[in-house]
């Protein structure tokens, strides 16, 4: 077996950090899911890439559908730009896949190492004007009910 096909020789560019945390549970949580599963599609070695690869579109597909859903049910002033982000990127990682089952997993490395960039970037910004919105309004993610509702006329009077 050749040290490209294996794993000893490949480490994670990207672990959970502090820089990451949005201190939302539900968001870090699955946030945190997501880098794991960017980790091990970068250190698979070629007969499990695919199937890594496959296993972080599926997740990254309900993740974003999760935030899109939050977005559209607090009326998120930038739910726009935001899911229009999400969907880029989706488009992006289905294509990755279909390309991967044609055995370009070369493809594959590459948009992970893209998506860890990308990813940090949007957490920090993004995503955490979205945790911070759903924080004041007091947002559970389980019932869909907004505790702190008078809140979101101060959110959607700072958004104009």
């Amino acid at each position: 077996m050749s040290s490209s096909s294996t794993t000893l020789d490949r480490q994670p560019s990207i672990q959970w950090n502090q820089d990451l945390v949005l201190d939302l549970p539900f968001m870090d949580e699955t946030h945190q899911e997501f880098i794991d599963l960017l980790a091990a599609i970068e250190v698979a070695d070629e007969a499990n890439l695919l199937a890594r690869y496959a296993e972080m579109v599926d997740h990254t597909d309900g993740h974003f559908g999760a935030e899109d859903r939050w977005m559209n049910e607090t009326g998120f002033f930038s739910s726009s730009c935001h899911s229009m982000q999400h969907n880029v990127v989706m488009q992006v990682l289905r294509e990755g896949l279909k390309r991967g089952q044609a055995g370009d997993l070369q493809l594959l490395r590459d948009l992970s190492k893209e998506l860890v960039i990308w990813f940090t970037q949007h957490a920090q910004t993004m995503d955490a004007a979205l945790a911070t919105h759903l924080k004041t309004i007091g947002y559970d993610h389980a019932t869909g009910q907004i505790m702190n509702p008078e809140a979101l006329a101060t959110t959607a009077s700072a958004q104009q």
